[in-house]
């Protein structure tokens, strides 16, 4: 998945059991269990077993866990599961108690049981236990830490990497430069953060430290889209808090910003279909682009020279050399996928250029060459990771005969099966005439006709019945623009499927508000632009105010703005693995081929209306 947890499957369980048991002036036992990191087989695995079953005490628990340890290094995780529960948690001292809760949050993450792992991570005992010794502790926490920001609860995350970070400095005389990759997690998780919640926080804390955390986030994030605004405000920063840990190492993508700001091009060539079919859709991006431009001017900074040509009717390879003629030290587009396939096929491009859309072409990287749309397989696998971490497991897909449907139902198919989940079927529709039948058979409430057809036969007399559905679906995945989704969710409920989660791409909302029309929809979540539920974007309302486009452009419009946002950052994307940018189309990274990849963010319809929703999974709450 592409979250901040990474399972640490070699974290010296067995270790940390040896020095808690020092720590809590514990004895230990004749037989050690063994530190060898390395993977056993089966049959050595049953000898520690066998050796267990033989034992008591304390030395049948040391062998248990040494096997558990052993299995879940394997990958043999029922087995791992079904052992540690053999164990009694009241029963075990506290160093055993620390290792058996640690092992069994790591098997529960390794099964995607996420809200598992948190009840052994923050069961009371343990939280109690955090003090005992740091060196042993700091893999409680980083478990923790890394649990809670897999679950979007970024705030918990600051405050126990904030300690992870003080229990480096005051009580392990750890280098500073061991200390850097926590701290590089401190930023990515505060900047997870909405800019109101960072001001608020930066504002409440009363730990310097963590103040001043949240104090650079905030001003930060603040200036995101004006460099130079950015740059100034951290370098104030900087000198209002010279002791403090990012101010002796700013975050990466901070240190970057005073080369980005003096490497700005100063003309910028766009080339756009501005005729033919594709001209509407070139308009709400160039609208979009121009609403940040002057968003831009209206600040005082240095705006680049925008020149604009028409793709339409001309070689896209003349056109691009011309711009470059001309002066363009960047160039933004083409929009249109056969004019990308036909740049991919240079050599090498003379300038940094950003096209928006994605080429089908996908051969080795050029080295210049961004690719940046909105691309639908983002969404599908984001949907995918999101489904399996609200605990899903079973899912059927719904999507349209089309390019685009199919694409998308790939793309969430793969990204299923991959992460653990089972699909039990994949289903097409054309048009509103298809639904009732397809989800009727996508049910098996055909099947379920049938069987009591037989049983009337059989017992040659009338009989009541209800058609039960199929059990093995707790997931739909669903592919459709809004008009098909307010017919399609319904047609689900008909059918005995009204208590099946829906799942779906951005495509079901526009950013109409029509709460008559949209009720059928309610209870569906999607994955979708921040654009349509921040009021408050400069941008858009600019765009509100004068543009004429239908609401079906409104993320053209958003592509627009980012587009502007995001060229100057490039080469800083590009350079830093996790640098992002939280943009209007979502938040935003560079991936291995140069292309920009969207996490977008959730929403719900509830009685009608959509609502943006938080982050973290929706179901097993604690």
């Amino acid at each position: 998945m592409t979250n901040c947890f990474t399972l640490l499957r070699h974290v010296g369980l067995l270790l940390l059991t040896a020095l808690m048991l020092s720590a809590c002036g514990s004895s230990q036992v004749k037989d050690e269990p063994s530190q060898d990191t390395s993977v056993l087989s089966s049959e050595q695995i049953n000898a520690i077993l066998s050796d267990a079953s033989q034992a008591v005490g304390e030395e049948r628990i040391v062998l248990m866990l040494e096997a558990a340890d052993a299995m879940f290094q394997a990958n043999e995780l029922d087995w791992a599961r079904q052992t540690l529960s053999e164990l009694y948690p009241t029963a075990l001292t506290d160093a055993h108690y620390f290792t058996y809760s640690l092992l069994s949050a790591q098997v529960a993450l390794a099964e995607g049981e996420h809200f598992i792992a948190k009840r052994y991570l923050f069961e009371r005992r343990l939280e109690e236990m955090l003090s005992t010794d740091a060196r042993a502790t700091l893999t409680a926490r980083e478990l923790r830490a890394a649990l809670l920001c897999d679950l979007a609860e970024f705030r918990q995350c600051i405050t126990e990497r904030l300690q992870i970070d003080a229990i480096l400095e005051q009580g392990m005389d750890t280098p500073p430069a061991e200390r850097e990759p926590n701290q590089d997690l401190i930023w990515l998780a505060l900047m997870e953060l909405p800019l109101k919640d960072l001001q608020m926080e930066a504002q409440m804390q009363r730990d310097e430290i963590a103040s001043g955390w949240y104090n650079l986030a905030a001003l930060s994030k603040d200036n995101q889209t004006n460099m130079r605004l950015q740059l100034e405000s951290v370098d104030n920063w900087v000198l209002r808090w010279p002791e403090h840990p990012a101010s002796l190492r700013l975050p990466v993508d901070l240190q970057f910003l005073k080369q980005l700001v003096d490497e700005q091009p100063t003309q910028i060539a766009v080339l756009l279909p501005l005729s033919g079919k594709l001209a509407k859709a070139s308009q709400a991006i160039r609208d979009g682009m121009m609403a940040a431009f002057y968003q831009l001017a209206e600040s005082g900074d240095r705006l680049p020279d925008l020149r604009f040509y028409d793709t339409s009717s001309q070689d896209i390879n003349q056109l691009y050399d011309q711009a470059v003629l001309e002066g363009a030290q960047l160039v933004i587009g083409p929009l249109d996928k056969e004019n990308i396939d036909e740049l991919t096929l240079r050599p090498e491009l003379p300038v940094t250029t950003l096209a928006l859309n994605y080429a089908e072409n996908t051969g080795a990287p050029i080295e210049q060459l961004f690719q940046f749309g909105l691309a639908v397989e983002d969404e599908a696998a984001q949907v995918a990771e999101r489904a399996w971490r609200d605990g899903h497991r079973s899912a059927m897909i719904l999507a349209p005969t089309s390019s685009w449907g199919d694409r998308a139902a790939s793309t969430f198919a793969a990204r299923w099966e991959e992460i653990g989940g089972n699909l039990v079927g994949s289903y097409r529709f054309k048009g509103q005439d298809d639904y009732s039948n397809l989800i009727r058979s996508a049910m098996g409430v055909q099947d379920s006709d049938k069987r009591a057809q037989r049983l009337r036969q059989i017992l040659g007399h009338a009989l009541e019945f209800e058609p039960r559905p199929r059990k093995d679906i707790d997931l739909i995945f669903l592919v459709a623009h809004p008009t098909q989704a307010r017919q399609i969710k319904p047609t689900l409920a008909y059918h005995y499927a009204s208590n099946i989660p829906v799942y779906a791409t951005s495509h079901i909302y526009n950013g109409d508000i029509d709460s008559n029309a949209d009720r059928d929809m309610n209870g569906i979540r999607f994955a979708t632009l921040p654009w349509f539920f921040n009021p408050q974007i400069p941008e858009k309302q600019h765009i509100d105010k004068l543009a004429t486009g239908a609401s079906a452009y409104q993320r053209l419009y958003a592509l627009g703005v980012d587009a502007f946002h995001i060229y100057p950052r490039l080469q800083q994307l590009a350079q830093l693995r996790n640098a992002h940018f939280y943009g209007n189309t979502g938040k935003l990274r560079l991936d291995n081929q140069k292309r920009v990849v969207r996490e977008q963010t959730w929403a719900q319809f509830i009685r009608g209306r959509a609502y943006a929703t938080p982050t973290v999974a929706a179901g097993n709450a604690l």
